[in-house]
């Protein structure tokens, strides 16, 4: 993807060990964007997910269009990624008056049985983890 780029671990989507059981969903309303699944751990179902703060863009690629590099240190584990060509495009395309204005950082995490989520965003945050029952 990216020659200079560097992916730092920052957290598993889930404690371990957990399967996902039910298609992940991302919604972006406006402002803020989250990543929701329903998985099982021990027995028991939980939800529980990922919210990004002050999106600026997100990409999604269905897992038959992942490269090794969408899923190597991202398997179910979010990521940032390092000196991203895709954020230097996007802070290129900012206009003028609001240059400097926002802080994009860009995440990335592949899903299995979903797909790879990127998303370009200030902040990231854990959602509290609830019982599916």
């Amino acid at each position: 993807m990216n020659s200079t780029a560097v992916k730092r671990v920052i957290g598993p989507l889930s404690p371990p060990p957990s399967a996902y059981t039910e298609d992940v969903v991302f919604s972006h309303p406006g402002g803020d964007a989250e990543l929701r699944c329903r998985y099982e751990r021990n027995g028991s179902m939980y939800v529980g997910g990922l919210r990004f703060r002050r999106v600026r863009a997100y990409r999604f690629r269905a897992e038959g269009h992942c490269t090794p590099w969408h899923i190597e240190d991202a398997y179910d584990t979010l990521v940032e990624v390092e000196q991203s060509e895709w954020i230097g495009e996007l802070l290129a395309a900012e206009p003028s008056e609001t240059w400097g204005h926002w802080k994009i950082r860009h995440f990335l995490i592949y899903i299995d049985g979903a797909g790879a989520y990127e998303v370009a965003a200030e902040d990231v945050e854990w959602l509290p983890e609830a019982s599916a029952s």
